[in-house]
């Protein structure tokens, strides 16, 4: 017995071409396992760039809107300033000017209220907004005076209609 014999040869050279075969296919199966193992891990480092963007411009918000914040609270404390002075002037003006202290035991006093729509181009320029429109809608003066005519009269000494002044009511004046 010398010799192999030949269905022993065949068994082993066809064992030899299944293993290659075998080989292959898993050499196949491991590089395809290894491509999807590194794009999957590409694609793991792609969120974590993505996620650590996300968490810079998240904290940039962050700081802007804490920036915005400490900016917002003098802005609002001006605004309830601005409010509250817009409210004022537009208030009733409850002034009353004395035109003149001097008075007799008989004078009695009155409230002359006093207009002028043009007091700002004619009489004075420069004036703020809240004094014009007080002039456009009538200052009131305390005139000392026996009767109405007399307080009228003082008042159109010192604020003479030709000159753009009216006077729209007299009043008698209650302490």
């Amino acid at each position: 017995m010398g010799h192999p014999s030949l269905p022993y040869l065949f068994s082993a050279l066809v064992g030899v071409a299944t293993l290659a075969v075998s080989l292959l296919s898993a050499r196949r199966q491991l590089r395809t396992a290894e491509e999807r193992i590194a794009s999957a891990a590409a694609r793991r480092q792609a969120q974590v760039e993505r996620l650590k963007r996300l968490a810079r411009a998240t904290l940039d918000q962050a700081r802007e809107l804490r920036t915005a914040r400490r900016r917002k609270a003098p802005i609002d404390l001006a605004c309830e300033d601005l409010e509250q002075r817009l409210a004022a002037a537009g208030a009733a003006d409850r002034r009353v000017y004395v035109l003149d202290d001097r008075r007799t035991p008989a004078d009695a006093g009155w409230v002359v209220t006093v207009a002028h729509a043009g007091y700002g181009t004619r009489v004075t320029g420069g004036l703020e907004k809240t004094a014009l429109e007080r002039w456009k809608r009538g200052r009131r003066f305390l005139v000392w005076g026996l009767d109405e005519t007399k307080a009228r009269e003082k008042t159109n000494a010192r604020y003479p209609e030709h000159k753009g002044f009216s006077v729209l009511s007299v009043k008698p004046y209650l302490d």
